[in-house]
Order: structure tokens, then C-alpha cells, then sequence
């Protein structure tokens, strides 16, 4: 976050409509690189603000002004951090869409009721809960593996930033044994056994129990101690839906921790682009070139990273959320006007 720090900051005026609030101040002092609009004398570009609306229903792209180089950089880098985010945002929900499957399917085929009429049919559903399984543990290797790497390219390893990723991450991994094993589990299964390979049916509660069985796990000698250690102390066989139940509580905090949601670029660039919205009209970046006296336009989306931003820290179960740094002093993201008065607004350079 470091790099994207260095770029993030020069609202200024802009931010507050030319007001110096103290929140404006502090947070925004960002280095734009000089680009050329006129690139010779031959060709001219220039970018101009459109809104997409509905006029007597049809659809009509409105010009509401050109905008200035500065203007368009900040715009830029506002996508650019946002998008940054979003990526985040994507592994995870691919993991919980691994995780949301093995359960779906687990449900379908633990009741008793539900009947498996031969041996054949048995297998096949034991190897797909298994397909199941190791897309579930590849997805978690992935979404660790991307956070950490993208922070250590964006930020660095001597930052912060990476150092509260790692910091947060041996928590967990200390922390529970669903993290450790789940992280692991990948490796077990590539060079060893498939996890699930053992049924038992609880009269009791009329289902089926699918295990990974404790006996097999040990005879595997490639794992770390400590889940080595983990193992042997396994009071029994581990129960697959149990297990997935508390790696979903585990995983749905971890994620909240180390999201960096709250981190003053991110909020900076959500109150930004937040400026540009209109009911029921779509921003667009409109590119005009004209060359050699010939009239070019392309139309550029600016808006999505923005919504699914905003959609993504909903998802998180966040409404509203604030940050303060030092650096940037306090940042804010209050999209339904949940937490301020008018007042408060008027101060902190809301309106």
C-alpha cells in the first residue's frame, strides 16, 4: 500500500469543493505525474465527464464538463487502488464459493433418507465430497498466497502493511487448528492419500458421518511438526462437517482482519469517487481526439470499481467504517449518511 500511499494523495481543494477541511488536509497530498494532453501539435486529446440517463426512456449520454489533467489522474489512481481491493475480494469470494459447495453437497447426501443404493454410487459420492474437499483447501492456499504476495508487491516487505499481514496471519495460524490443517491439507493430499475415506451413520440424528480418519493422517510423515503434533492429539477421527462449520466462522474473521477496508487509501478513494454519483445517471469518461482534423471518440467506463467496492465491503457486513493514521489523518466511509449530523458532515468535508 505503500507505492499507492505515494500516489494517493492531492484532493486538496478538490475533495472539499475548496474547502479546507482538517480531514482534507491531512490525507491527501498526492503526487500526480505530469501527462500530456496535447501531445503534438497535430493531435489534440481530451477528456470530457458524460452521465448515462434515461430520457423518455431511451438511453442519452449528457455532457456535464471537460475535465482538467489533475482531475483525470485522480480519477485514475482512485480506480486503480479500488481495483487493488476488489482483486482482494475476488479470491476470498471464490474461496467461500468452494466452501459454500462442499456444504451444499454435504447436505444432500448426509441424511439417511437420502438413499445410496450401491457400493458404486458410495464411491462416487465419497470422490466427489473429496473433489469437493481439495478445491475447498487449494481455494484457501490461493487466497492467502495472493494477499501476501500483492501486499509484498504493492507495499513491500519492510512496510507495515506486510508486517500486520504476517502478524495477523501467524495469529490465526496459532490460534486454530482448521487454519493450520486446512493450509497443509493441499500437500497431503498431492503427494499422499485423498482426506475423506471413511463413513459412519449416527442412528441418532439420521445421518450420514463423513471422517477423515486420525490413523491415516499419521502414517503421512510430510507435515510440520506442529500439525504433526495436532494430530496425535486428535481425541478421534476429524467429522468433514464439522470441521467445514468452523472453518467458516474461523475464515469469516480472519478475512475482516486482514481486508484492508478500513485503510485510509481505500477510504480516500471511496469518498472521491463518491463525488460523481447521480441518481439513476452512470459517469463516463469520454475521450475526445482530434487528428490530422478528424474527430475520435472512445467511451470509458470510471464507475465500476467503485460500485464493486462498495459492494464488497457491504458483503463484509460493514455499513459504515473510519480510519485514522498519522499520515493521513481521519478517513471516513459512510455511504447511507448513517453516522454524522449535518454539522459533523459540514466539518469533516462529507457534503
Amino acid at each position: 500500500m505503500r507505492k499507492l500511499k505515494k500516489k494517493m494523495i492531492s484532493i486538496l481543494k478538490f475533495a472539499t469543493g475548496g474547502k479546507f477541511h482538517f480531514i482534507t488536509v491531512v490525507i491527501i497530498k498526492m503526487y500526480l505525474k505530469s501527462r500530456e494532453i496535447i501531445k503534438n501539435e497535430e493531435k489534440y486529446m481530451a477528456y470530457k465527464l458524460y452521465y448515462l440517463k434515461l430520457v423518455n426512456e431511451e438511453k442519452t449520454l449528457q455532457y456535464d464538463r471537460e475535465l482538467k489533467k489533475d482531475e483525470l489522474d485522480l480519477i485514475s489512481e482512485s480506480n486503480e487502488i479500488l481495483g487493488s481491493f476488489n482483486s482482494f475480494c475476488d479470491y476470498y469470494y471464490i474461496f467461500k464459493s468452494n466452501l459454500k459447495d462442499l456444504e451444499d453437497y454435504l447436505k444432500l447426501v448426509e441424511p439417511l433418507e437420502n438413499k445410496i443404493s450401491s457400493a458404486i454410487i458410495m464411491r462416487n459420492v465419497i470422490n466427489e465430497i473429496n473433489k469437493l474437499v481439495i478445491n475447498f483447501a487449494v481455494a484457501f492456499r490461493n487466497y492467502l498466497d495472493h494477499y501476501e504476495i500483492t501486499i509484498k508487491e504493492i507495499a513491500g516487505e519492510e512496510t507495515r502493511e506486510y508486517r500486520e499481514f504476517k502478524s495477523k496471519s501467524s495469529k490465526y495460524f496459532d490460534k486454530y487448528f482448521e487454519y493450520r490443517f486446512l493450509y497443509n491439507l493441499r500437500h497431503y493430499n498431492v503427494h499422499y492419500k485423498l482426506p475423506v475415506s471413511k463413513i459412519e451413520g449416527d442412528i441418532h440424528k439420521k445421518k450420514r458421518i463423513f471422517l477423515i480418519e486420525k490413523d491415516k493422517l499419521q502414517k503421512w510423515d510430510g507435515w510440520k511438526s506442529i500439525i504433526k503434533s495436532d494430530i496425535d492429539n486428535l481425541k478421534g477421527d476429524i467429522n468433514l462437517s464439522d470441521f467445514v462449520k468452523k472453518c467458516r466462522h474461523m475464515i469469516s474473521e480472519f478475512n475482516k482482519d486482514i481486508s484492508y477496508y478500513n485503510e485510509p487509501e481505500v477510504l480516500g478513494a471511496l469518498k472521491i469517487m463518491k463525488r460523481y454519483e447521480k441518481k439513476n445517471e452512470t459517469p463516463y469518461l469520454v475521450e475526445e481526439i482530434i487528428e490530422n482534423d478528424k474527430k475520435r471518440f472512445k467511451i470509458k467506463e470510471m464507475y465500476s470499481e467503485y460500485i464493486n467496492s462498495i459492494n464488497n465491503i457491504f458483503n463484509l457486513g460493514i455499513v459504515s467504517c473510519s480510519s485514522y493514521t498519522k499520515d493521513f489523518g481521519l478517513q471516513i466511509f459512510d455511504p447511507f449518511d448513517l453516522m454524522f449530523s449535518k454539522d459533523e458532515k459540514e466539518k469533516f468535508g462529507l457534503n
